[in-house]
């Protein structure tokens, strides 16, 4: 039989496709997979993208929207779990829980999961948002006023992996809400799982991160350095996994990466004075979210080594989404921006309405912090990242979608801009 290169290349496209396909109904999480690498092959998001539609709910968002058909999925500290109509905004349902929702969704097929501060893990029909079914832990617990999120669910062969506030990780069945098992840890578990064939790999408060097998059962544990202000080394965000290797940042300024088989370390990178936040992927290049040193870096994957730094005005922490070359994220000012990976150039492209009313309190015309918020806020850290939020601080990660951009802010509106 003669080889038909133009047949083959068909069909192999056909299987992609078909892969994409069914990752797109059956795989939409946080980071958009499991792996949570936060890729898209490209995008075309103009330079000023305006404002599609807008839709407010009644308090603050932190979650990050999910995209599924027809809907854009995304809760907030009102205690609702919104369901909108991906062209005009409108709702299609929302479902009433006991407390906010700072968890992102992951969806299997016809139902999506999250975590709420009442301690439930909920399951609702994507379709209709009535509820399936609920699991409880043994309750939530928020760490400090810089721990924004809860742990976001990831699903794999039909079980639902998360965190908890009770400092344990959980597996349960995603048809039934039975507990498959759950795992000790010595801290608060806000971070979201990152799933490799090798196991099930998250951080906790506790400053280590574990990888755990489908089972249940410690393949290995990592403890990281520590600092001098924050000994523990806390691991607050999600993990990304690629090849052999795993990514993660933690609160005593490093960056990890880790052999994903044993948890041998291959690079620790030291960013001074800063908390590193999260990383995703673009190739050859981690991408990596900063909080106190205000910037977004780029960094080698094989060595760790810094190819570039940009700077922003304030704390970003929520994953920086790429679309071929470039990154899109935002950060406390309330602003958009996209960061040119080829060029190394950042570029704000949108900003909220509360960031308009209310970023020159805080940032002045230079992009700079305001020399008197030092002396304003001496003692009251806690009271300043309160105040922040007044911008319209972007704390989700962004999903895009048919060229569009979808997000929500502190201020409690959801965006979709394009």
């Amino acid at each position: 039989m003669m080889f038909n290169r133009k047949y083959y290349c068909c069909y192999v496209a056909f299987l992609w496709g078909l892969i994409a396909n069914l990752n797109q109904l059956y795989g939409q999480q946080l980071a958009r997979s499991s792996d949570r690498q936060n890729y898209i092959s490209d995008a075309e998001i103009r330079l000023q993208p305006t404002v599609k539609w807008k839709f407010q709910t009644k308090a603050q968002i932190f979650a990050s929207p999910i995209v599924f058909k027809d809907k854009v999925i995304v809760g907030s500290c009102d205690s609702n779990l919104y369901a909108l109509d991906k062209t005009s905004g409108k709702i299609i349902w929302k479902y009433k829980t006991g407390g906010e929702i700072r968890s992102t969704v992951a969806i299997d097929s016809n139902l999506l999961y999250f975590v709420c501060s009442d301690g439930l893990l909920y399951a609702l029909s994507i379709e209709t948002g009535e509820r399936r079914w609920t699991f409880a832990t043994q309750g939530e617990k928020k760490q400090d006023t810089w721990d924004y999120f809860h742990s976001s669910p990831t699903i794999s062969d039909g079980i639902v992996y998360f965190g908890s506030g009770d400092k344990h990780i959980y597996a349960v069945d995603g048809k039934s809400g039975e507990l498959h098992w759950k795992f000790p840890t010595g801290g608060i578990v806000h971070a979201s799982p990152t799933l490799a064939k090798e196991g099930v790999m998250i951080g906790s408060f506790d400053g280590y991160f574990y990888c755990l097998e489908k089972n249940g059962k410690l393949r290995w544990k990592f403890k990281t350095i520590g600092e001098r202000y924050f000994p523990k080394g806390e691991i607050q965000f999600h993990a990304v996994a690629t090849d052999s290797t795993v990514y993660f940042g933690a609160r005593d300024f490093n960056m990890y990466a880790l052999n994903i088989k044993d948890g041998t370390g291959y690079w620790v990178y030291h960013q001074p004075g800063s908390w590193t936040s999260v990383p995703s992927l673009s190739g050859e290049k981690l991408i990596v979210t900063m909080s106190d040193s205000y910037s977004v870096l780029a960094l080698d994957k094989i060595n760790g080594t810094k190819l570039v730094e940009q700077a922003v005005p304030l704390n970003t922490f929520s994953s920086a989404t790429i679309a071929g070359s470039n990154a899109f994220f935002g950060t406390l000012d309330g602003v958009i921006y996209r960061f040119d990976l080829a060029k190394g150039i950042t570029t704000p492209i949108f900003q909220t309405e509360s960031s308009k009313r209310n970023r020159h309190l805080f940032v002045d015309e230079q992009g700079k912090l305001r020399g008197d918020l030092q002396e304003k806020y001496a003692h009251d850290i806690n009271g300043l990242f309160t105040d922040y939020l007044q911008m319209g601080s972007i704390f989700s990660t962004i999903w895009i979608a048919d060229n569009t951009l979808y997000f929500g802010a502190a201020d409690g509106a959801v965006y979709a801009i394009e």
